[in-house]
């Protein structure tokens, strides 16, 4: 087995063959096309490129075709598009196409339509673009005035684009690469540009910079799959790793004379060296096609072929597709160098000929344990990780291996690393077989996770196989679902919208919690309207279920439009969600309600359908309207609800931004009309607040009438003072009479309106101790009786500092505390002790009555 390995440096490598190639009927077909692989075992899509001189054979219609890794066609679909500057394969698996424009197309791994847009408009004005560097989340171009645009999204342009700073070349550079951001939400990305000149720039959206690489100019840059690493090739010849995390410090330098032309492909095999591909001119004028393989120590491993070839790079090795067959370079393993390797003594080999020695039926083959007997629990570990590294039929031989040792441990292993090691052996073989052939090994399913393996299975329509695993896994089985629903509805054009309801739901069941939102969101645009609407009913999340359904009222006709937000609009109210409601409202009156033109009528009818599911939605609406103090749509609103009541409260509000006497009259009589009506099935208690409330709007009216007429005759009489009185309160329309001293008038306001005598007592003592007539105060205390007590007027008397008025009243006062209480706050201490006392004794007989226990 080790018999074809290589030794790089102190490394061993080798090359398998993974898969016969199937698209061996066509040999140019990797050199007439433009070639983009994908990672983690994926799809190859070719089309055919511009540059090339095409032969003309068979059709001569341009397709974009994807094929497995095998070279077997998955799908092809008609291209159209020219300008086809870059093309690459997006994290989760989307094909990425770039043209000179600016334009960029994305498409699904069966050649559907995904995405297009421009990254930006200046572009097309720079005279376009002449290079583009792909990463898995991002775009960066460089236009012909040598300006870099680069967009943090494969979906969108907009707020993910961004123009960089501008570096001074005379000449076109030679070569780009991105540094993409740590994470996917940051947008830190980093250009590093090879210039014509010489001197290697790094570039971001403030700055660019030399990074003062020597032996330039630099003609290709390839980073790791890890991102560690980044390789640099010069023009001369010269080779070298840089650290990308370590402000790019030169961690190896190698030469390599044959290379002054510029390598067709130049890609990491793992973080261990780099995969370069050149195509040389033999003597007889025949194209000669070298991989060569190394970097580490100058030491590099040449692969001869005869037609072209195509590079993909993985985070454990290089995969070759070429046109005869595909194949895998990578480093061995250190736990299969160590079982494999020529004359190994180690114990994982001892541990495997021990196997080997039992299964041949020798009864000795223990011994070849017992010098190992204190290594074997390392040794069963490594034979566990062989295994990983292997494929049937070694892979089986060396997890057989394994479960042989665990039988002779004194202590038991854990199970889970073994029973970790053969499930994922087992998902990994499945994939290699076909119709799937996706030849993904251990450590890439390890990096991709069973998450993104499943999403990619389903994206290629192997959706059963997708549930198995996650099954299997115990992984959850929401995205295959939902994938396998949409395609579903896309193409199932036999099936009825309630036929595909009963089958999307009969697969749903199994995964509880599923959102159904985004399915019935398909739906809607598929214009299958019945089916969306039967989804959205088993959607457990009122926030997708109204926002799904706004989206459908946007579509169709009008009748069509009514019933979705009519839906819309009870989802959100059962919610109970201010943002779902106010989200319902927009759509239904065609934007914000506080507009001019929003559509109340619209609202109001939904409401009046349903008037007591949608009663919030209406009292939304009225709260909303009356805050923007739209009080007249707002009334007109409650009108169409047959909301009296409310109608009359919005007429009220109104009347108090309104300075004209006639248009309050007129208000206030219109509410005083409503709230006479009322429903004569209502509750007792609304019909008397209904009562009490067209009477307050009666005396309302007389209060305003004879607030006018006030106005009037102080205008005549040449009233002193402020004497403006519309609008106030009844008691502060008498309080202002009374501080003028038009007390008469005040005394008739009081009989007109009905205003009690311990109410205008106060009311009277309130405005003569506003106007500081403190003498009249006096006289209005002494002359009569006060109905009140005289506490209020002796407060009063003492705030204003009048303690003489104040010293006569004290006596009127009933218990001798609060006189007492009285005379001290005017610094009259054997007044108050006097006081004190003569109420103790008035209060004595009740004492002797407490104290012999009488009433108990």
């Amino acid at each position: 087995m080790s018999s074809d390995w290589q030794k790089l440096a102190d490394l061993w490598y080798r090359k398998r063959e993974v898969y016969p190639a199937q698209w061996a009927d066509d040999p140019d077909r990797l050199h007439l096309c433009v070639v983009a692989g994908a990672p983690y075992g994926g799809p190859v899509a070719t089309v055919r490129d511009e540059h090339v001189f095409q032969p003309v054979k068979g059709s001569l219609r341009t397709e974009l075709q994807t094929w497995t890794s095998a070279g077997k066609l998955i799908q092809s679909a008609p291209w159209t598009h020219t300008g086809l500057l870059a093309m690459g394969w997006s994290a989760q698996e989307t094909l990425v196409c770039v043209f000179e424009s600016g334009l960029v197309r994305t498409f699904t791994v069966m050649c559907e339509p995904l995405h297009v847009f421009t990254v930006d408009e200046r572009i097309s004005s720079e005279g376009g673009a002449v290079a583009a560097a792909l990463w898995p989340n991002g775009i960066a171009l460089l236009t012909r005035k040598f300006n870099i645009f680069v967009n943090t999204s494969l979906t969108r342009s907009e707020d993910a684009c961004q123009r960089f700073a501008d570096f001074k070349v005379p000449s076109a550079p030679l070569s780009l690469c991105v540094l993409p951001p740590p994470s996917e939400e940051s947008a830190d990305v980093q250009v590093i540009v090879g210039t014509s000149e010489g001197p290697v720039l790094m570039v971001d959206r403030l700055l660019g910079h030399d990074i003062g690489l020597s032996d330039g100019p630099f003609m290709a840059f390839s980073l790791s799959s890890s991102g560690r690493l980044l390789a640099c090739l010069s023009t001369k010849g010269v080779f070298k790793v840089l650290s990308a995390g370590d402000n790019l410090r030169v961690l190896d330098v190698a030469n390599i004379v044959e290379t002054i032309k510029k390598p067709k492909q130049m890609v990491w095999c793992g973080d261990d060296c780099i995969a370069l591909y050149l195509i040389a001119q033999t003597p007889s004028s025949s194209l000669q096609h070298i991989l060569f393989v190394g970097g580490p120590q100058n030491d590099w491993i040449p692969y001869q072929y005869d037609t072209p070839l195509h590079l993909v790079s993985e985070c454990d090795g290089c995969r070759v597709l070429g046109t005869n067959k595909i194949e895998f370079v990578q480093r061995v393993p250190p736990s299969v160098e160590q079982i494999f390797s020529i004359g190994s003594f180690d114990p994982p080999a001892m541990l495997c000929y021990a196997l080997e020695r039992f299964e041949s039926g020798d009864v000795c083959a223990q011994e070849s344990l017992r010098p190992i007997k204190a290594e074997l629990p390392e040794a069963v570990a490594t034979c566990i990780d062989a295994a990983l590294c292997e494929q049937p039929p070694q892979a089986c031989d060396l997890l057989r291996a394994a479960s042989f040792g665990r039988h002779f441990l004194s202590e038991t292993l854990e199970p889970d690393r073994h029973r970790e090691a053969c499930t994922n052996l087992r998902i990994c073989t499945e994939l290699r077989k076909s119709p799937v052939e996706i030849p993904i090994t251990s450590a890439q399913l390890d990096k991709l996770g069973i998450a993104g393996m499943s999403l990619r299975l389903a994206q290629r329509h192997f959706h059963l196989l997708a549930i198995r695993i996650c099954e299997w896994t115990g992984h959850s089985q929401e995205k295959v679902l939902y994938h396998w629903a949409c395609e579903k509805i896309r193409h199932s054009t036999a099936y009825t919208d309630e036929q595909l309801c009963q089958i999307i739901l009969s697969k749903f069941q199994r995964c509880p919690g599923i959102g159904y939102a985004e399915v019935a969101r398909v739906a809607a645009e598929m214009v299958r309207t019945v089916l969306a609407t039967s989804l959205l009913n088993h959607e457990p999340r009122s926030h997708a279920q109204v926002q799904v359904l706004v989206q459908l009222s946007q579509e169709g006709d009008e009748k069509n439009r009514e019933i979705m937000l009519r839906i819309a609009l009870d989802k959100a109210a059962r919610s109970w969600d201010p943002d779902l409601i106010h989200l319902a409202l927009s759509a239904a009156s065609g934007g914000s309600l506080c507009k001019r033109g929003a559509d109340i009528q619209t609202v109001a009818r939904l409401v009046k359908e349903r008037p007591y599911e949608l009663q919030v939605i209406g009292d939304v609406v009225t709260s909303i309207l009356s805050k923007a103090e739209q009080f007249d749509r707002a009334r007109m609103l409650c009108d169409q609800l047959d909301r009296k009541r409310a109608a009359a409260y919005c007429a009220l509000q109104r009347i108090y931004r309104q300075p004209n006497y006639e248009e309050r009259m007129k208000l206030l009589r219109f509410s005083k009309d409503l709230f006479a009506i009322h429903d004569p099935t209502a509750p007792d208690a609304e019909k008397t607040s209904m009562q009490f409330a067209s009477q307050a709007c009666a005396e309302e009216i007389d209060l305003l009438r004879a607030q006018v007429s006030l106005e009037d005759q102080a205008a005549n009489k040449h009233w002193k003072g402020n004497t403006r009185f519309a609008g106030l309160s009844l008691t502060s329309t008498l309080v202002r009479l009374i501080e003028i001293g038009e007390v008469l008038e005040a005394d008739n306001l009081r009989s007109q309106m009905k205003v009690p005598d311990k109410r205008y007592w106060r009311i009277k003592i309130r405005g003569l101790s506003n106007a500081a007539n403190f003498e009249e105060l006096n006289l209005f205390a002494t002359h009569r009786t006060s109905p009140i007590g005289y506490e209020l007027f002796i407060e009063t008397f003492l705030k204003h500092g009048r303690n003489d008025f104040a010293l006569a009243l004290v006596p009127q006062v009933k218990g001798g505390e609060q006189q007492a209480q009285y005379y001290l706050r005017m610094g009259m201490a054997e007044e108050a002790q006097r006081a004190r006392s003569q109420g103790q004794e008035r209060s004595g007989a009740g004492r002797l009555l407490n104290i012999l226990g009488v009433g108990r």
